[in-house]
């Protein structure tokens, strides 16, 4: 059975290009050229985000820096998320 992405974007991590993808336990990030990032729910202590740009916003996860559209939403599914495994 395969696993249904509760948000999913492209987005800009590391300086690589993706897809970034938001399940009930995880979120993920796939790069075009073989670079992957995944934060375990359980494992994210702080979400936030900084609007950058007309389309585009940064998202930080545990410090890591993730340029994705609309990164207010993100951070929001995010926490939900997070307060859904607490």
């Amino acid at each position: 059975m395969s696993r249904l992405p509760v948000r999913m974007d492209l987005a800009f991590f590391d300086g690589k290009k993706g897809t970034l993808k938001l399940f009930p336990d995880s979120l993920e990030f796939k790069g075009w050229k073989g670079t992957s990032a995944s934060w375990n729910a359980d494992k994210i202590m702080d979400v936030s985000f900084v609007k950058t740009a007309t389309t585009t916003s940064t998202l930080y996860v545990n410090g890591d820096e993730i340029t994705v559209c609309r990164a207010h939403l993100w951070a929001a599914d995010i926490k939900k998320i997070m307060g859904e495994k607490s």
